[in-house]
């Protein structure tokens, strides 16, 4: 069984590891992050595995993954270099960034590199645990580290969608409008509730039903079927009254109304809307902040 040491064991480090653990895919070997604390308990999370002080007490290994924030990923394959050197074998190094290349980690010396991006939030490693077999991951890289990790992943039950390098960045954005703004989105729509008066707890349950309801539709229907709401009703008045109450309230999730009327009335228009109500509703979302 291939070995496989991991540099960042944090959220989407460690659920990987436990993953690959359970399902006897690879044996842990080597666990380092910045403090060793830190790194206990990913192992404990993990169950299997070494802890290690410093990079160069790790110990050789099939595959490394290098599980570190974006902007320490070419650094830290610098730094991996002279450790590599003294394998016999060129291993497999792999980062999980959705949005940088597999090449960032050339300055490692091997060459056997590649991007593995699970399109999944990791932010609880528990549920992670249940959630993420099923998921997609985007692969790309040299071709002999993609035919090692593919079925790696495939074990986990995900399905795997391969990438040319120059696709990521636009890739990897689309995810993030979808599930970091999303949450964001959730976040603006509770704070106009609290300015209702409303209670977090309370818009949170109440809210749970329909957001989950819209995601649904949105993928069962797709975007034009699924969309309801005043836009594209036409219902301007009803717009120019939240927008109002939002100037006078949240000027900044005003900006945010607005943009997002905008960007939502070409979908609107195909969904129906009038090309009247939609200049209409556009006049009216063009407005400037008072």
């Amino acid at each position: 069984m291939h070995t496989l040491n991991i540099i960042g064991a944090g959220k989407l480090g460690q659920t990987l590891a436990a993953l690959w653990h359970r399902r006897g895919t690879f044996t842990i070997g080597g666990i380092l992050n910045r403090r060793r604390e830190s790194a206990a308990r990913a192992q404990a999370f993990i169950g299997a595995g070494t802890v290690i002080d410093t990079l160069a007490q790790m110990p050789a290994a099939d595959l490394w993954l290098l599980a570190v924030p974006d902007d320490q990923i070419a650094a830290t394959a610098a730094a991996l270099a002279p450790v590599l050197r003294g394998q016999n074998t060129p291993p497999l190094v792999f980062h999980c960034s959705g949005a940088l290349p597999a090449s960032i980690l050339s300055p490692c010396g091997t060459p056997r590199v590649a991007s593995a991006h699970p399109v999944h939030s990791f932010a609880d490693p528990q549920r992670s645990l249940r959630d993420m077999p099923g998921a997609t991951v985007a692969l790309e890289g040299a071709p002999g580290a993609l035919t090692t990790l593919a079925p790696a992943f495939q074990a986990l039950d995900c399905s795997c969608l391969y990438l040319d390098a120059e696709q990521k960045v636009l890739y990897h954005t689309g995810s993030v409008i979808a599930c970091n703004y999303l949450t964001v989105l959730l976040e603006q729509s509770l704070q106009v509730f609290a300015a209702a008066g409303i209670d977090r707890q309370t818009a949170a349950q109440m809210l749970q039903p329909i957001v989950l309801q819209t995601a649904r539709n949105n993928f069962a229907l797709g975007p034009e079927q699924a969309l309801t709401g005043p836009l594209v009703r036409g219902d301007r008045a009803t717009v120019a009254r939240q927008i109002e109450a939002l100037d006078k309230t949240l000027p900044d999730t005003a900006a945010v109304y607005r943009t997002l009327g905008l960007a939502a009335l070409p979908l609107a228009k195909r969904a129906g809307l009038s090309e009247d109500a939609r200049r209409q509703i556009q006049s009216i979302l063009d407005e400037p902040l008072s």
